[in-house]
């Protein structure tokens, strides 16, 4: 009984520092690398989409939104879609920023 116990809270904690989102300063340089203007990073999602995790800057207080691994070696620019129900997900973090 207690060996399983062990092995579920050992499985628990590997589970979350996988899901855990990348540091805000982590993000900030590496969106440096591609923008190269005075940036606010506004948001990083904690639930990662496919292994992405969905920033949203905002650049002139424009809201842009980026995509990066856990580790901020990737960058992803563009749009995601839901293929269940052909949403734009990018788009409606967007508008969700843009009515602040």
């Amino acid at each position: 009984m207690l060996k399983k116990l062990l092995v579920l809270c050992f499985i628990t904690l590997t589970l979350n520092a996988c899901s855990k989102a990348p540091a805000k300063e982590q993000v900030q340089e590496t969106i440096k690398k591609f923008v190269p203007m005075e940036f606010e990073v506004l948001q990083i999602s904690k639930e990662p989409y496919a292994g992405l995790y969905e920033v949203v800057i905002s650049v002139r207080k424009q809201p842009v939104v980026f995509y990066v691994d856990k580790n901020c070696q990737y960058l992803f620019s563009g749009s995601l879609m839901s293929a269940d129900t052909k949403v734009n997900l990018s788009m409606e973090t967007q508008k969700k920023f843009q009515s602040k």
